[in-house]
């Protein structure tokens, strides 16, 4: 490796620690490390260099911090192809390769050894109403939801250009395989190996007796609309600030493109599962 970019959970003192120490390993073989300004400078490292953005070419991007750390620096490189190597600080950090107490033993793995590349799926969202188009992007789960306390709003869903179901719900959530573990599985819909190519469609408390999770191929479109008569509504992605929907607003979700994640020592999803819900083992 010759760069790498940090990437740093925004109010967690165990993240800026962590990051001296790798940084001043990197630095020490001679690698160049990049940081956004702000994770800069609480590093507070003369030789880690502040950028607004990361510069092309680099090897790896370290994040500290949890899923959801991990899932805002998945935005940053989506198009740059870089791979992502989470350090769980958080709570069960599916999406994080190493735990807070290995970091160095790791760091050592991945400068002698280097580490291999799993690819995942990630989410191409447009949102079209009044005649404009907004884009989202997302790893685990694109979610349409209400947003008045004690009022469902109604969805019309089509799925692969074939009408399917009008819920009236509290929401709905387009998922990954990745993100099965995510709000998904809190919703009731089943754990999936990330390896599938697929999307989940769950409704959150649905008012009716269908209320399954419904999988879907990955050449296929999941369209929701927001039913005329229903007041608004909101969209997050990855669980980023909300978006505002309006009535009879279309909400159009793919499968667009892949994102890498690096591991040192993969191990197999159904014991990371096992291990991370606290599963009897069998």
């Amino acid at each position: 490796m010759k760069r790498v970019g940090l990437v740093m959970h925004g109010e967690r003192a165990e993240a800026v620690v962590i990051g001296r120490e790798l940084a001043d390993a990197l630095v020490a073989r001679g690698i160049e490390v990049h940081a956004a300004p702000s994770d800069a400078a609480r590093i507070a490292h003369s030789d880690v260099v502040a950028a607004e953005t990361f510069p092309e070419g680099l090897d790896l991007v370290f994040v500290l911090g949890g899923d959801g750390t991990l899932l805002r620096a998945a935005q940053v490189v989506a198009d740059h192809g870089i791979p992502l190597l989470g350090v769980n600080l958080g709570r069960l950090g599916f999406l994080t390769e190493v735990e807070r107490g290995e970091v160095q033993t790791g760091l050592l793995r991945i400068l002698d050894d280097g580490f291999t590349i799993e690819e995942r799926s990630v989410l191409h969202g447009e949102i079209r109403e009044a005649g404009s188009t907004t884009t989202v992007w997302a790893l685990n789960d694109v979610i349409i939801e209400k947003v008045d306390i004690g009022r469902a709003i109604r969805l019309a869903v089509s799925i692969g250009g074939e009408p399917f179901v009008s819920w009236y719900t509290d929401g709905l959530i387009v998922s990954t395989a990745t993100g099965s573990t995510a709000y998904s599985f809190s919703a009731g819909g089943p754990v999936v190996s990330p390896r599938l190519d697929l999307m989940l469609v769950t409704p959150v408390a649905p008012h009716g007796l269908f209320d399954r999770t419904i999988v879907v191929p990955p050449d296929e479109e999941v369209l929701v609309r927001l039913l005329p008569e229903q007041e608004k509504g909101a969209l997050s992605a990855d669980g980023r600030p909300g978006l505002p929907l309006s009535s009879g607003a279309e909400v159009r979700v793919r499968i667009g493109g892949r994102i890498k994640l690096a591991k040192v020592e993969p191990a197999p999803f159904w014991r990371l599962v096992r291990e991370k819900f606290g599963l009897p083992p069998a």
